[in-house]
C-alpha cells in the first residue's frame, strides 16, 4: 500500500498550557490512479471523499495523510494520580504474561508471613531481618542479621526449620557470629549474611562495620567471610573485598541450590552498591579474591551495571546461573543477578527488589534487565511499609526447592519474610492481528532495558547527545507522572550539542525470542507527548523534544530510519508534533519493510545541529498487522458505468492488489 501516516493532537488538563502549534504543511498529496473493469463494487465507493492532506511522519518518505482534532479530556478517575498502585497486586507491574523467559519470577508473598520478628530484651530485641538461607538435609538453615535497637550495631543469628515458613533459634550458640568471633574492628556491625555450602562446608560472606579513629561508629565497611562445618560454629572471619575504600554485599554466582559455580574456571562474585560502585572478582578456592587475572588479595575489576543515576541507591544482592524460569525449557546457562534499591521507584518506595541478566561466558556483560521491580512494598503490606527503614523490601538468598524458588527477605529492615515463585509456563504465540502491544501498564510488556543506548549490531547508537539536566545519561525508562492512560508511560530525555550529527538511539524492547515478521499491512502506532519549554520541562529547547520516534532493528542488522523511502524518522518528526498535547501517530510500515523480521524495539532522537534538551513521554505503542487507514477516493470516472466498461478510481492507499485485475473494497479497506 501506498505509505500513510496520521496524527492526532490530543490536549490535556494541564495548568496554561501553550497554545497549540500548527501543524506545518506537507507537500501536496501524489494521487495514484488505477483502472480496472468496473464490478459492483465500485458504486459502493462513489462520493468518497478525500482526507485532510499533512502529516507528521515520512519526511524522506511518501508523503501520507492525517486528521488532527482535540479529544475529550480524560476523566478524572483515569489520571494517573487516581490510578496510584495502592496493594502489592496491583502494584506488581511483572505478571506471568509480561516477564522475559530469562527472569525469576513472578513473586508471591507467604501467608505466614512475617516469618520472624524481633523478641526478647537482647541482641534481636530490635530488628531480626535479611536472611541467608539454604535446605540442606532435611532442614532449612538461617542466619539472619540482629539489631537489639534501631539503628544500633548489628549481629548474626542461627536458626532452622523443616518446612521452610516456621523456624527456631535453636542453638545456645546465638549469636552465632559476633564481636567476640570477629573481633573489635568489627564492633560496628555485621550485616546482611550470604550462606552457600558447598562440599560439605558452608560459607558466609557478610558486611563488617569498623568504628571511627576515636572508637566510635560509624567508620569503613568492607565484606568479610567465615566457614562452617554445621552452620553453628564458624570460623573467625577474614577481610575478602576491597583493600582500599568502602564497599559490600557480596553475590557469588551459585547454582539454584545454592552451591557456589564455576563460571570459566573460577568463582565469580559480584559485590558492591550505587554509592561506591559495583565490582565483580574472581576466586579459585572462595576464599581469595583478585581482579581478573592477577593474584593480587583483594583486587577487583568495576563493573557497570546500567542502573541510572536515578536509582541510587541500590546494592547488589544475589546472584544464580544454570536456573530454570519455563515448564518444559532447559536451565538458562546465564546468571541472573537479584538487587535492591530505588529501582525507579519515584517515591513509591525506598528499597524494592529488581534483576538483571548477565552473560555466562562473559559475566560482565549485561544482557537484559527488568525495568521495574518484582517486588514491592506497599502500604497494604505493613511489615515492609514500616519499620526501622520504612517502604523497604531486601534479599539475601533465593534457591530453588519443591518446584519453586524460595527468596527470603527483609521487610523495613525489621522483620523476615518469604517469597516464592514457581515455573512458568511458555508465553503462547503473539496474536496475528497485534503481535506486540504494550501501554506500559500492570502485566504488560516493559522495556528489557532502561536507559540504555543500542550499541548492539544494528543499533544507531549515539553522537553528540548527552544527559538532560540532572541525569547521567539520556534516558528512556517508564514513569508515573504522565500518562495517555493508565498511570504509566515512557519518559524520554537527552541533550543536543549542536553538532552536524546529533542522534541517540535507545535500546526498550528485545523481540528476538518472539520476533515480528512484517506484512504489507503491518502499522506502527504510538501516542507521544513532546514536552515544551516550561515549568515542567525547564532544559528544554525550541522543538527538540518533538526530533522522537520509535525505531525497528531488523533481524537482518537493518532498521526502519535506515530504509530507502522510510515512513518513519526520528528527524523527519522535528516540528511535526504538537508540544504539550499528546499526539497520536499511526504510520504504514510493511511497504518498506514486508517481508523483514523485527527484532528489537527502540527509541530514537535525530536532529542534525540541534542544540540544547529533549523530553517527553511515549505511551500505547503498538504493532498491528492491520493498515493504518483505509484507502480514499477522490474521483470516479466516469461516474456512471455499466458492467464491463473501463473506470477509473483516483485517490490513494490502494497498493499493489493480490486479487489479479479486480480491486476489492471493504472495510478493512481497499486492495
Amino acid at each position: 500500500m501506498v505509505d500513510f501516516s496520521r496524527v492526532v493532537a490530543r490536549l490535556r488538563k494541564e495548568p496554561d498550557p501553550p497554545r497549540p502549534r500548527r501543524i506545518r504543511p506537507r507537500t501536496r498529496l501524489r494521487h495514484t490512479a488505477l483502472r480496472l473493469l468496473a464490478v459492483g463494487a465500485v458504486a459502493a465507493a462513489l462520493g468518497v471523499a478525500p482526507a485532510a492532506a499533512t502529516s507528521a511522519a515520512g519526511a524522506t518518505g511518501p508523503t501520507g495523510q492525517v486528521s488532527a482534532a482535540p479529544a475529550p479530556a480524560r476523566p478524572a478517575s483515569q489520571s494517573p494520580s487516581a490510578q496510584a498502585p495502592k496493594s502489592a497486586a496491583d502494584d506488581a507491574s511483572y505478571t506471568a504474561s509480561n516477564l522475559p523467559d530469562w527472569a525469576i519470577g513472578p513473586f508471591t508473598r507467604s501467608a505466614d508471613n512475617p516469618l520472624m520478628t524481633p523478641s526478647g530484651s537482647g541482641y534481636e530485641s530490635a530488628a531480626l531481618y535479611n536472611p541467608g538461607v539454604l535446605y540442606r538435609g532435611g532442614q532449612y538453615k538461617m542466619l539472619y542479621r540482629a539489631q537489639g535497637s534501631y539503628g544500633g550495631p548489628s549481629q548474626i543469628g542461627y536458626a532452622s526449620g523443616s518446612d521452610g515458613t516456621h523456624f527456631t533459634e535453636d542453638t545456645a550458640a546465638n549469636p552465632v557470629i559476633n564481636f567476640d568471633t570477629a573481633g573489635q574492628q568489627d564492633k560496628c556491625g555485621l550485616e546482611d549474611p550470604r550462606l552457600f555450602e558447598l562440599d560439605g562446608t558452608y560459607y558466609s560472606f557478610f558486611t563488617s562495620v569498623h568504628p571511627k579513629a576515636d572508637g566510635t561508629c560509624y567508620g569503613s565497611y568492607d565484606i568479610s567471610e567465615s566457614t562452617s562445618t554445621d552452620g553453628v560454629h564458624w570460623s573467625t572471619p577474614w577481610m575478602v573485598e576491597p583493600s582500599t575504600g568502602n564497599n559490600k554485599d557480596a553475590a557469588v554466582v551459585t547454582d539454584a541450590n545454592g552451591s557456589p559455580r564455576k563460571v570459566n574456571g573460577e568463582y565469580v562474585m559480584y559485590f558492591g552498591q550505587g554509592d561506591t560502585g559495583t565490582d565483580i572478582a574472581y576466586s579459585s578456592d572462595l576464599r581469595t579474591w583478585h581482579a581478573k587475572g592477577s593474584t593480587t588479595p583483594r583486587t577487583a575489576d568495576p563493573l557497570d551495571i546500567h542502573y541510572p543515576k536515578g536509582w541510587k541507591p541500590y546494592e547488589v544482592a544475589v546472584a544464580v546461573t544454570d536456573y530454570r524460569t519455563l515448564v518444559g525449557k532447559p536451565a538458562n546457562s546465564d546468571i541472573v543477578v537479584f538487587t535492591a534499591g530505588t529501582l525507579m521507584a519515584n517515591g513509591r518506595w525506598f528499597y524494592a527488589i529488581s534483576e538483571e541478566e548477565f552473560s555466562g561466558q562473559e559475566p560482565t556483560r549485561m544482557l537484559h534487565q527488568l525495568s521495574d521491580a518484582v517486588l514491592t512494598p506497599t502500604p497494604d503490606v505493613p511489615y515492609e511499609w514500616n519499620g526501622q527503614t520504612p517502604k523497604t523490601a531486601w534479599m539475601n538468598s533465593i534457591f530453588f526447592h519443591n518446584g519453586q524458588y524460595m527468596m527470603y527477605y527483609g521487610g523495613g529492615d525489621t522483620v523476615t519474610g518469604l517469597a516464592t515463585a514457581g515455573l512458568r509456563r511458555p508465553q503462547p504465540a503473539r496474536p496475528a492481528a497485534t503481535p506486540f502491544r504494550t501501554g506500559f501498564e500492570h502485566g504488560q510488556p516493559v522495556p528489557d532495558w532502561v536507559d540504555g543506548v543500542d550499541t548492539d549490531p544494528g543499533g544507531g547508537g549515539i553522537a553528540n547527545v548527552t544527559a538532560y539536566g540532572s541525569a547521567s545519561s539520556p534516558e528512556a525508562s517508564a514513569r508515573q507522572d504522565n500518562a495517555h492512560d493508565g498511570t504509566n508511560a515512557l519518559m524520554y530525555s537527552g541533550h543536543a550539542t549542536g553538532a552536524t550529527d546529533d542522534h541517540a538511539y535507545m535500546r526498550l524492547f528485545d523481540l528476538s525470542d518472539r520476533p515480528v515478521k512484517v506484512g504489507k499491512d503491518t502499522t506502527l502506532s504510538y501516542w507521544i507527548h513532546p514536552q515544551a519549554n516550561g515549568p515542567l520541562a525547564t532544559g528544554v529547547s525550541g522543538d527538540n523534544s518533538s526530533c522522537v520516534a520509535p525505531d525497528l532493528v531488523f533481524a537482518d542488522g537493518s532498521t526502519l530510519h535506515g530504509l530507502g523511502g522510510s515512513p518513519l524518522t526520528p528527524a523527519s518528526q522535528c516540528g511535526k508534533l504538537t508540544l504539550d498535547q499528546w499526539n497520536q501517530v499511526s504510520v504504514d510500515i510493511g511497504k518498506a519493510a514486508a517481508g523483514k523480521t523485527i527484532v528489537r524495539v527502540d527509541l530514537g532522537y535525530d536532529q542534525p545541529s540541534g542544540n540544547g534538551g529533549y523530553r517527553g513521554y511515549v505511551d500505547d505503542l503498538a504493532l498491528s498487522n492491520t493498515p493504518a487507514r483505509p484507502a480514499t477516493i477522490s474521483r470516479v470516472t466516469p461516474a456512471q458505468a455499466a458492467p464491463g466498461q473501463q473506470v477509473t478510481l483516483t485517490g490513494k492507499g490502494f497498493g499493489n492488489s493480490s486479487h489479479g485485475r479486480e480491486l476489492v473494497l471493504s472495510d478493512a479497506g481497499v486492495h
